[in-house]
């Protein structure tokens, strides 16, 4: 029975590992991920047998050991259980540091995986004479027709993919010169291009394309997790709370 049930889950591990190989191939030309050298994430596969209590769990990559067990009890008392333990799913955890047979955190990194998105509205621009006026007397001066404008959402977010890449959702590659002549201004997007957990914070890299066609990596956000749901994920970035909803493909 227990060679039955380890070849299932190897069987799992070394599909999540193909698809893991051929997502790779697409963003060859960002560098993996730099994690912390004190990174004490552990990367492991849910196993059978995994509750409210205890975390069964396989080393990821799979090293050929038998699935081992930690308590999960306190992590689920303190909210620091991130998403939902199937069987099979790729997860990042934490030990306990002042007991090891316990797990402080996890991440259920299958999760992550999608488009998450959030909605802006629009500001007023402000132009040369308009620095020390107030909103409110900004608005004042404009007809309905911009008023209208400004309640206009529009779409932005990022999409998490296998093996850290990343991709920005709604970002507009060419800027005319119409664009700066709008008297509305969206707030700048982040052109995260990578993500990768590391202890139990959330990396998400924004890069360029140079002019040769390779991306350049330019900043590091570290986001804190403080929700993920089937369809909600909320992260703090710079003491800043922000939350962004699952956008499903076709309708899904």
């Amino acid at each position: 029975m227990k060679n039955i049930f380890l070849s299932a889950l190897l069987m799992v591990a070394a599909l999540l590992t193909a698809a893991c190989h051929y997502d790779a191939k697409k963003v060859k030309t960002l560098p993996q991920p730099v994690r912390d050298s004190d990174d004490a994430t552990i990367y492991a596969l849910v196993c059978d047998g995994t509750n409210d209590s205890i975390l069964v769990y396989l080393n990821d990559p799979y090293d050929g050991s038998d699935p081992d067990t930690l308590s999960i009890l306190e992590a689920y008392k303190a909210h620091r259980v991130f998403g939902s333990l199937r069987v099979g799913d790729r997860m990042a955890m934490l030990r306990d540091a002042t007991d090891t047979s316990r797990v402080s955190m996890v991440v259920v990194t299958q999760d992550l995986l999608g488009q998450w998105c959030q909605k802006m509205l629009p500001k007023l621009r402000r132009k040369a004479g308009m620095e020390g006026m107030s909103e409110e007397a900004l608005l004042a001066m404009q007809p309905d027709s911009i008023r209208q404008l400004l309640k206009q959402e529009k779409e932005y977010g990022f999409s998490l993919k296998i093996d850290s890449a990343a991709l920005p959702i709604g970002f507009r590659l060419n800027i005319s010169s119409e664009d700066e002549d709008n008297p509305l201004v969206y707030d700048r997007v982040k052109l995260y291009r990578q993500w990768c957990i590391n202890n139990g914070k959330l990396l998400l890299t924004e890069a360029f394309t140079d002019s040769l066609g390779n991306q350049q990596a330019l900043a590091t956000d570290t986001a804190e997790l403080v929700l993920l749901t089937p369809d909600s994920l909320v992260l703090r970035i710079d003491s800043v709370e922000q939350g962004f909803y699952r956008k499903h493909d076709n309708g899904e």
